[in-house]
């Protein structure tokens, strides 16, 4: 039976069970605070009905009259608890102090009194269930965050009620039937009420916790990847001066190499002729182009992959052009590297235009860099 019950109610996960407690100590202090001034205005009513009727002439000293006055005295302490208990709750912290707890069961307790006795005085004096409607509403909204204490003052009232009802003499007995049918009828669909708006209360703060706990995992997220970013722009700098460093270093040998070819073509000896084609080999050779290649792809990923797959008929010749005019080095270094005139790599570089169907207006450098 108790199973079936909380089946009817939007259960709080075990991870939110902290959190929707000190969600609820802010909502019934808000409760609290608003039943606060509504008792100021309903007791001020009360004040000047009792007034007017006195004035008139209406005697208080009969039973149940003398009995609904008094409940205006259980009304004002009803008042002063709720004053008294919204000055002992915590406003920076959400943990209840010994005395404010004392303090706000005190004034729940009062007002389910209050409640509950005028509602029976009421009905025993004019035959009327509309203050007990009024009353089962009130303490509704006062447990909306508590479907066990609702459900009590529910089944409670509801006992009452019909008891009273039962009890009381009336001249039509289908006029205490069909009371008691409203009774029973009302009450069942207030109860039903309050807890689907507290399911929806519930539901709410539920997605509203999963938002931020979404938020936060996002922003940790956004960190770990600003931190990765940082790191590679960290290597990729790292990469950068090691090819820079490589690329300064095979303009100094290339030039040092150059050198020597061009004062060993000056000497007329048959075996010393033959070392300029050696160290040309050197300039040229596989070796090297495969080692700069693995160097240039670890700053510049993918680029020669990139660039075979939109231009398949490009040489060897083009793809080392190409990649050292990606590092943005002169005419006069590429020469140097390459081991050829500055004129001859300005006809490459006339070639390459072709051969990648730039048009006169376009740029190289910039189409290079680009892909």
């Amino acid at each position: 039976m108790s199973w079936s019950i909380t089946r009817l109610f939007t259960r709080v996960p075990y991870e939110y069970i902290e959190a929707f407690s000190q969600h609820r100590i802010q909502l019934i202090r808000s409760r609290i605070y608003l039943l606060a001034w509504a008792t100021v205005a309903y007791f001020l009513e009360l004040i000047i009905l009792d007034w007017v009727a006195y004035r008139r002439g209406q005697s208080f000293d009969d039973g149940i009259g003398g009995y609904l006055m008094y409940t205006q005295v259980l009304l004002g302490l009803c008042l002063l608890t709720a004053v008294y208990t919204l000055t002992l709750w915590p406003r920076g912290t959400l943990q209840l102090s010994p005395k404010a707890r004392i303090a706000y069961y005190a004034n729940i307790t009062l007002t389910c009194l209050y409640l509950f006795i005028r509602s029976l005085l009421v009905y025993k004096a004019r035959q009327s269930i509309v203050f007990y409607f009024v009353s089962l509403i009130a303490a509704q909204i006062i447990f909306l965050t508590d479907w066990r204490p609702r459900l009590t003052i529910s089944l409670v009232g509801l006992l009452s009620m019909l008891l009273l009802i039962y009890i009381t003499p009336v001249a039509n007995t289908d006029e205490k039937t069909i009371r008691l049918f409203e009774c029973t009828g009302v009450t069942v669909m207030l109860f039903i009420a309050s807890t689907y708006f507290y399911n929806t209360e519930v539901q709410m703060f539920l997605n509203l916790n999963v938002i931020q706990q979404q938020n936060q995992q996002l922003g940790t997220y956004a960190q770990l990847l600003e931190q990765e970013k940082q790191q590679r722009e960290e290597e990729l700098e790292q990469r950068s001066r090691e090819l820079t460093s490589y690329t300064l270093q095979e303009v100094k040998y290339s030039r040092f190499l150059e050198e020597i070819r061009q004062q060993i073509q000056q000497e007329s000896l048959p075996d010393i002729r033959r070392i300029p084609a050696q160290i040309t080999t050197y300039l040229h050779g596989e070796d090297k182009w495969s080692y700069f290649k693995d160097v240039f792809e670890n700053v510049h990923p993918q680029f020669f992959e990139r660039i075979t797959g939109e231009f398949p008929s490009l040489s060897s010749n083009d793809l080392r052009l190409m990649a050292l005019l990606k590092m943005n080095l002169s005419t006069k270094e590429i020469a140097d590297i390459l081991g050829i005139s500055p004129q001859s790599v300005n006809t490459a570089r006339y070639r390459l235009r072709k051969r990648l169907n730039l048009k006169p207006e376009d740029d190289l450098e910039s189409r290079i860099r680009n892909l």
